[in-house]
């Protein structure tokens, strides 16, 4: 068995950064993968405002704008269930596009959680960065632990005990298998006759 090296403080450094960057992925995955489903409260999203941003490629908007949940999850006085969010609230469409968002316009929306944003019908894709921080969390982590266990490589100017002198700066040496050097063959090349 091999034993573990002293891990060094810059592998402690990439673990805690790493297990950070796992913790944000694996506290937003619940949420993810409810807005992917569609699960959540369902409401009506009714638009106020709308900004947009032009990247090279895309744009990018952010709809802001009320969001109400149905009556049967409302109050428990409107028949509803106990503990739901009543009236409106001031959220965000997440994933909205300039033909998504018009102002005043009523949207089929889900709040699955978030404080901040509601989700149209077609959900989200938020779990895939939540999946690519955790899977790249658990590999950085794997490869930092397995060099604690891996041995130490020889020095570059170490030679084996029994290799000393063999075959370095001799003319027509040979390498260990047997062949000849192709730099020392160009050599024995320009010396042959014609």
């Amino acid at each position: 068995m091999t034993r573990a090296r002293r891990p060094s403080a810059f592998s402690l450094v990439v673990l805690v950064i790493v297990g950070l960057l796992g913790y944000v992925g694996l506290s937003g995955w619940e949420q993810g993968v409810r807005a992917a489903q569609g699960e959540g409260t369902p409401g009506v999203f009714v638009a106020a405002t709308l900004s947009c941003v032009q990247h090279p490629g895309h744009e990018s908007c952010v709809c802001q704008g009320g969001f109400t949940p149905e009556p049967e999850h409302g109050s428990p006085d409107e028949g509803g269930t106990v503990g739901a969010p009543t009236g409106e609230r001031s959220v965000r469409l997440h994933a909205a596009d300039r033909s998504d968002c018009a102002t005043g316009e009523e949207i089929p929306a889900v709040d699955s959680g978030a404080s901040d944003r509601v989700y149209g019908p077609a959900g989200s894709r938020e779990w895939v960065l939540s999946v690519a921080l955790m899977v790249l969390s658990a590999g950085v982590t794997a490869i930092v632990v397995a060099g604690w266990f891996r041995r130490p490589r020889p020095a570059a100017d170490a030679v084996p005990p029994g290799r000393r002198g063999r075959g370095r700066g001799r003319e027509g040496a040979t390498h260990r298998s047997g062949r000849t050097r192709p730099w020392e063959r160009s050599q024995n090349l320009s010396e042959t006759p014609l």
